[in-house]
């Protein structure tokens, strides 16, 4: 996890797919930043065969962002 990164226990993002479409996602246990034009939700991963950890960003662009809610965790 980016250490700077709010942590969340759920945060949802409503994304327009064309004028009349929002598509839901959900993410559970993550990092939320926003950043230039973005939103980045940073994903933490533990490998069970290495006891490594790992952080995966999904990257989405404000332009397609309807809104977005973030739960406490």
């Amino acid at each position: 996890m980016i250490p700077t990164a709010p942590k969340f226990s759920k945060v949802e993002l409503l994304i327009k797919k064309d004028i009349n479409s929002v598509v839901k996602e959900t993410f559970e246990d993550c990092g939320l930043m926003i950043t230039g034009n973005y939103i980045v939700v940073i994903l933490d991963e533990k490998d069970e065969i290495n006891n490594s950890l790992t952080s995966t960003g999904k990257i989405f662009d404000l332009r397609v962002i309807d809104s977005y809610r973030t739960h406490a965790k």
